[in-house]
This record gives C-alpha cells, sequence and structure tokens, in this order.
C-alpha cells in the first residue's frame, strides 16, 4: 500500500484536561523545528491555517489560480512583515539616540575630570623632577669621590692575594703527595665496608628464608588438619546417608540426637518407652512433671494421622501433663509452616507442643522455649493439685486462658528470633569459611613472590615468560590496604 492512500490522522487521546493527537508520516519527514517549539495555540492555529490550505488546494484545481491565491497570502504577508519591521527599527533608533545622548554627557563629564587630573598630577612630578635632579648631581659627586678611594684599596687588596696565592701553591704541591696514601686507605676501607654489609644482607636473607619456610610448614599444617577433617565429615555423612536409607535405622538415629542433645543441654533424663504400647518414644519427669516425647526423623512432610496417634497416647495417660511432638527436618501437614513452634491445649488440662524442622532451628533457644512452658505448666498443676476445690481450679483455668494469649505470642515471637538467629550463624559461618579460604589463597601468592625474590637475590632465579595472574591479583588487592593503614 502507497503512502498516498493512508490516512495522516492516527487517532486521539484524552489525557486529563488536555488531548493527544497522533499522525502518521513518512519515514525521511523531518518536523519543522517552529512546529516542534511553539505552544497550544500557536500550533492549533497552524493546523487550522493548514486545513484551509487543504480545502483551498481540493477546490483549486488549477495550477495559475492557485498561484494566484498563494502570491495574494504572500504580498499579504510581505506588507504586514514591513509594517512590523519598520515599527522595530523606528523604535530601536529612538532608544539607541535616547542612550546614546546619556552615553556621550556622561563620557564628556569623565574627560573634563581626568585632564583635571592629569594637570594636577603633572604639576606634582614637576616638582620632583627637579629635586631628584639636585639628589642626583650629589650623587655623582659622592660616587666620584668613593671610586678613587676604593681604586686604592683594591690596589691593595690585589698585592696581598698574590702574595696568598704564591703560599697555596707551596701547600697544594705537598698535599698531592699525601693524594695516592689517602687514595690507598680509602679503597681498602670501601672493601672493608663492603665485606661487612655482605655478610649482614646474606644473614638478613638466611632468617628471612628460615622465617617463610616456617610459616610455610604451618600453613601446610593447617591444610592437612583440615583435609582430616573433612574426610572425617565425609565418613559420618556417608555412614548417616547409609543409615537414612533405613526408615528404622533413621528413625533410631533422630531418638538417640535428642536423647544426647537433652542429656547435654539440658540434664535431662529421657526413658526409652518405644517398645511401650501406646506411650510415644521417650518419657520424663522435668520439673517434677510427666513429659512425653515423640521424635519423627521423617524425609517427607509429617501426615496428620501421626498427628492423631500422639493425641491418642496423651489421651490415654491422663497423668502425663506435657506432649513434645518434634520433627526433626520436615514440615507438620496441618500446622502453620511460618511459626515452626506452636501449642495446642488437649484434655482440658494437657498441653501439646509441636516443633517442626528441629535441625533448622537454634537447639540452645529451642530447648529453653521447651523448659519454659514445662515449668509454667508445673507451677500451675501444683496449684490445682494444692487447692483440690472444683471452684478454684475453674479460677485456674481462666488464668490459664488469659495467659494462653500471652504465651502464644510469647511462642511467636520466640519462633522469630530463633529463625533470625539460625540465619545469622549460617551468614557469619559462610562469611569466615570464605575469609579463610580468601586469606590461604593470598598466603599461597605471597610465598611464591617471597620466594621468587629470595631466588632473584640468591642468583638461582630462571626467567620465565609466563606470569602468575594471581599474584598481580594479589598485589592489587594488598596495595589499597597498605594505603589504608597509612592514612589511619
Amino acid at each position: 500500500m502507497s503512502s498516498d492512500s493512508i490516512s495522516a490522522y492516527a487517532g486521539r487521546k484524552k489525557v486529563g484536561k488536555m488531548s493527544v493527537i497522533k499522525f502518521n508520516v513518512n519515514t525521511g519527514y523531518e518536523v519543522p523545528v517552529s512546529l516542534l517549539t511553539s505552544d497550544i495555540s500557536q500550533f492549533q492555529t497552524a493546523l487550522n491555517f493548514s486545513a484551509r490550505l487543504i480545502d483551498l488546494q481540493k477546490s483549486l484545481s488549477d495550477d495559475f489560480v492557485k498561484s494566484t491565491v498563494y502570491q495574494d497570502y504572500m504580498k499579504t504577508v510581505e506588507i504586514k512583515h514591513s509594517e512590523e519591521l519598520s515599527y522595530v527599527e523606528k523604535s530601536a533608533s529612538e532608544n539607541f539616540n535616547a542612550r546614546l545622548s546619556d552615553i556621550i554627557q556622561t563620557i564628556t563629564d569623565k574627560q573634563q575630570a581626568f585632564n583635571n587630573q592629569i594637570e594636577a598630577v603633572r604639576s606634582e612630578y614637576d616638582v620632583q623632577i627637579k629635586t631628584i635632579a639636585r639628589e642626583k648631581k650629589n650623587l655623582e659627586d659622592e660616587a666620584t669621590a668613593a671610586k678613587a678611594e676604593l681604586e686604592i684599596t683594591l690596589q691593595k687588596e690585589i698585592r696581598n692575594l698574590k702574595k696568598q696565592l704564591a703560599e697555596k701553591d707551596g701547600e697544594l704541591q705537598t698535599l698531592s703527595k699525601g693524594e695516592a696514601i689517602i687514595r690507598d686507605q680509602c679503597n681498602s676501607e670501601a672493601q672493608k665496608l663492603l665485606k661487612i654489609i655482605e655478610e649482614k644482607n646474606n644473614a638478613a636473607q638466611d632468617a628471612m628464608r628460615k622465617s617463610y619456610e616456617q610459616a610455610i610448614a604451618l600453613k601446610e599444617e593447617a591444610l592437612q588438619h583440615r583435609e582430616i577433617k573433612v574426610s572425617q565429615r565425609e565418613e559420618e555423612l556417608q555412614t548417616t546417608l547409609q543409615r537414612n536409607a533405613s526408615s528404622s535405622y533413621r528413625g533410631q538415629d533422630g531418638e538417640t540426637y535428642f536423647e544426647t542433645l537433652a542429656a547435654e543441654k539440658m540434664k535431662w533424663k529421657l526413658t526409652d518407652t518405644s517398645k511401650i504400647p501406646h506411650s510415644c518414644d521417650y518419657s520424663a519427669v522435668i520439673h517434677k512433671l510427666n513429659v512425653f516425647f515423640e521424635m519423627k526423623n521423617y524425609t517427607s512432610d509429617i501426615r496428620t494421622d501421626e498427628i492423631t496417634k500422639f493425641l491418642r497416647d496423651m489421651k490415654e495417660h491422663p497423668e502425663v501433663h506435657i506432649g513434645i511432638f518434634i520433627s526433626l527436618h520436615t514440615r507438620i501437614m496441618g500446622k502453620d509452616r511460618e511459626k515452626p513452634i506452636s501449642i495446642e491445649w488437649i484434655n482440658d488440662s494437657q498441653c501439646a507442643m509441636y516443633i517442626q524442622s528441629f535441625k533448622e532451628l537454634d537447639e540452645n533457644h529451642t530447648l529453653s522455649l521447651i523448659d519454659q512452658v514445662i515449668k509454667m505448666s508445673s507451677i500451675y498443676s501444683k496449684m490445682i493439685g494444692s487447692k483440690g476445690d472444683i471452684s478454684e481450679e475453674s479460677i485456674l483455668q481462666g488464668r490459664i486462658d488469659k495467659a494462653r494469649v500471652y504465651i502464644d505470642e510469647y511462642i511467636s515471637e520466640t519462633c522469630c528470633l530463633i529463625k533470625r538467629v539460625t540465619n545469622d550463624q549460617k551468614l557469619h559461618r559462610q562469611l569466615v569459611e570464605s575469609s579463610y579460604s580468601h586469606t590461604l589463597s593470598v598466603l599461597k601468592s605471597q610465598t611464591n613472590a617471597i620466594n621468587t625474590a629470595l631466588e632473584i637475590l640468591t642468583g638461582e632465579y630462571k626467567e620465565d615468560n609466563t606470569i602468575d595472574d594471581t599474584l598481580i591479583d594479589t598485589a592489587e588487592e594488598v596495595k589499597p590496604k597498605k594505603a589504608t593503614k597509612k592514612k589511619a
């Protein structure tokens, strides 16, 4: 499709109190600068005028009539332009004449004042010139007398200097005889000093070599120790993977892990009740209160039927006031994933505590939270047991309901704190590991540089065209650090 058959109007869009109109043009068309710099009223006037021109072009088919219309318009524009130009020239001429008269008057006044100042300065300088001429004459007379006296004095000094030169010539002849002796003494002393410097340099090189050899040995020992730890950790992980392949071994490992952790951190003595039906995995007496522990070391989320079994065991043992359900690695279905620790009050007087992904949390904080919940439950159990009255029990139940809100809030805040502390520990561990590896690489490159410098000093260095890129990078990193130390 040719460009002549396409409509120039492309659309209109209202934006606030204004409207945006789009037009289609040829690719090589350049918009006139006057249109780009015009305001809205000028641009609308130009569009109206263009519309009239288009209407005239459609109505006028003869080229002679078209040229006559445009010629009349050009004459009108030329007359209007000439009138405006004459008005501007007249106003500019009047302004220029008014300003020029003021400038001429100002220049005349300044010229008169300048002439008066010149006359005053000229009279002053005439008086000063006469005074200087008299002083010049007096100085010339004094200079003539001083010159005569100076010539007499110089002649006497010349005679004295000739005598002194003769005496110095004799002394130079005497000193020239001892020059050879002094030169020999200087050469011998210089040889002695060079030997002493070489001995000190060799001793310093040996000391540097020994110190860096010791540093290298220490670094290698540290690397070997780290490699041994890594190999041991790999063996432990391999054993863990092999045991995780079996669900029974995995469950036993989880139970053993928590039993050991509870004994080390909190001094809890857990009793294995996994062989007793409907008695969870472990039981313990903490703060004189019976507590059940149910451990899950699954690789997938804990199903709700496991929760049902746990609640059934709690219901069958009313003497147990608290039950702790712990999932070591995974989440628990039906529990809020954003809250890894939650509490549920069951069977009127029992408390069920659920902990998701235990190993992702901070061990110390989590165990401390469990201990505090058990301690609070122990206090209320003692109060209920000591009173024994139904009315007192209902009062304590009301207090428990009121305190439950704050306990839930405390647990949620503690969960957030544990998450934040765990993330901070991970970040610090990553930072230390990266810093340690970077330090090792820098020390290795520095060791290579020092060995090369020692080889160059001892003459054992063999030139090699290859360049160690790590050495260049290390040098670029070390230079800014030295500069910052100097500033500090």
